[in-house]
């Protein structure tokens, strides 16, 4: 399970299981990774659609983006939106649009790498 997701959508909090969307759509497990060195958890593919929701100046936009995988902690994300570490945002994917989880940005893709264009974000 991702330990600690709490599911914002009007109803009760609750929290969410790794597989929660598999079990939900019928899909299957997607294969996972085994733990890197310095990694806290578990990461499984995902390459899901979703929104990133940012607040700029008060208003609230909704970017379009790809997970690519998530762990116990966070996600990752590709899409072409700028962001700042630390700053908090809300996911949404796309097959479950009535749920968010709140994130905060850890790391940026550097320009000009394979990671470029890719967001960590971390669970709140």
């Amino acid at each position: 399970m991702i330990q600690g997701v709490v599911v914002r959508d009007g109803r009760k909090p609750r929290r969410l299981g790794i597989y929660h969307h598999y079990t939900e759509t019928g899909g299957e497990k997607m294969p996972s990774f085994p733990i890197a060195e310095g990694r806290r958890s578990q990461r499984v593919v995902l390459k899901r659609p979703a929104s990133l929701v940012i607040n700029l100046d008060r208003n609230q936009k909704k970017l379009p983006c790809l997970v690519l995988d998530s762990s116990k902690g966070g996600f990752r994300l590709r899409g072409t939106f700028h962001q700042r570490r630390g700053q908090a945002v809300e996911l949404i994917l796309d097959h479950e649009p009535f749920h968010s989880v709140r994130c905060r940005v850890v790391w940026l893709g550097k320009a000009g790498s394979e990671q470029e264009d890719e967001v960590g974000l971390e669970i709140f």
